[in-house]
């Protein structure tokens, strides 16, 4: 198998004899990797993915190997593209074929436009396959494999190659042959259940939670898959469900409900602990979070409303006045806290100890002088005849060494397909023929 550059505590040995080459070393499972070069290379460089995913969550989960380093090789339907690319866009991005849902989950990839149906394809992915580390795919569970492709196929060219396969309810089970969509799996997941007012009913998520989860889920998995044939050479094939991973990220309310009975309920705003002092309540000019549902917490909370004698009331110093008096602290807070504004509470609260927080805007949340001092968001130039440059969300942590990140704007339809093809050696002669029967 070819070289991967997966990296643990020790594998990286430094000299300072200049650029150059990678020496591995197998041997009792070891893996060494010998680095001529002060600079070190992020985690997965090195590491070569099939990437045969569409929409958000298949995207999502590559897209973050890409950050760290990986070769996504991104397939897409000629002409077309990713469904993503339009989906979610004004006309203005429309007309791109490059649209802001599209460009977050796709950045630091290439992409090959390819007919699957074609008899030739099957020639071309066999070339990219080979030498490759993994493939993801997130069709209908079947669809891949009719058309040739499927992790049999894969380990015959390739014995240690990793297969991901994500789909709405897994392989298997009487749902596994069904399409699955952010919305329906918010719903059947229970998620829904948890979210709303008994006024309002189950209300959906004001994102696509269901995708995002799922793609940070396979990002995971398939990491831990690569690590494993790092270790051993030995691939894998890994079966992942969005219902699984929303049941997953719900562990907290799956737990309660498995382990003691307890039945989530639409709580709105409030919190699962049904404390009065535990919500989001309206101020002068805009709305405050409060997690106040401590004994210590409620009587900072006292001093803070100037109210100190409440302290010595059990509806507000004890956890079982805080839930049956429920209403009435609810109430009380509402109208002490519209008095003021937002940035007001916020010095009070803070100088009580009192857990707050604003309800802020995307754009405030973005923009914050905390998320801008982390650089969360990545500046890159917008794709090839967009013009102009965008600013992308990034990960969500900061390493020591490696910085995660990349340089590759998210792709045209097919922007690589030429540079692609020469790579695993097709002739010009070659490309040039499947561009005129419409293989590529």
């Amino acid at each position: 198998r070819r070289p991967i550059s997966l990296r643990a505590p020790g594998d990286i040995r430094r000299s300072n004899a200049g650029l150059g080459r990678r020496v591995r070393s197998w041997g009792c499972s070891e893996f060494i990797i010998r680095m001529e070069c002060l600079e070190l290379a992020k985690a997965f460089e090195g590491v070569r993915i099939v990437d045969f995913t569409q929409v958000l969550c298949g995207p999502m989960a590559t897209a973050q190997l890409a950050l760290l380093g990986a070769d996504v090789i991104k397939i897409e339907v000629p002409g077309v593209g990713d469904q993503m690319r339009l989906l979610s866009a004004n006309d203005v991005w429309a007309d791109t074929h490059c649209g802001p849902g599209f460009m977050g989950v796709n950045y630091g990839k290439r992409s090959i436009t390819l007919n699957l149906k074609s008899p030739k394809a099957s020639e071309i992915v066999s070339r990219m396959v080979e030498g490759a580390n993994a493939i993801v795919e997130n069709f209908k569970p079947g669809v891949l494999s009719r058309l040739g492709f499927s992790y049999d196929w894969a380990k015959s060219i390739e014995p240690g190659i990793v297969y991901l396969s994500i789909s709405g309810f897994g392989q298997e089970g009487p749902l596994s042959g069904s399409g699955a969509y952010d919305g329906a799996i918010q719903a059947m997941s229970g998620v829904m259940s948890t979210t709303g007012t008994p006024e309002t009913g189950p209300v959906r998520v004001g994102f696509p939670v269901a995708d995002m989860t799922t793609g940070f889920n396979a990002a995971f998995a398939l990491a831990s898959a690569l690590y494993r044939q790092k270790a051993t050479g030995e691939g894998q094939y890994i079966d992942l469900s969005m219902t699984d991973s929303m049941l997953s990220l719900m562990n907290y309310s799956v737990s309660r409900y498995t382990v003691a009975g307890d039945v989530p309920q639409l709580l709105g705003n409030n919190s699962p602990t049904f404390q009065g002092t535990s919500s989001v309540f309206p101020t002068k000019d805009g709305f405050l979070n409060v997690s106040v549902f401590t004994d210590k917490m409620a009587l900072r909370l006292c001093d803070a409303l100037g109210h100190p004698e409440w302290k010595d009331d059990p509806c507000w110093n004890s956890d079982r006045g805080r839930k049956d008096n429920f209403d009435f602290i609810q109430q009380t807070l509402t109208e002490i806290l519209s008095q003021k504004s937002t940035a007001e509470w916020l010095v009070i609260m803070e100088e009580e100890g009192v857990p707050v927080a604003p309800v802020n805007t995307l754009h405030e949340a973005v923009y914050s002088d905390q998320v801008s001092q982390r650089n969360f968001l990545i500046d890159l130039p917008a794709p090839t005849g967009v013009g102009g440059s965008v600013s992308l969300p990034g990960t969500s942590f900061i390493t020591s060494e490696d910085s995660p990140g990349t340089e590759r704007s998210p792709p045209r339809i097919g922007e690589h397909t030429d540079e692609i093809l020469s790579e695993f050696g097709f002739t010009e002669t070659e490309i040039a023929t499947f561009h005129d029967n419409d293989v590529v």
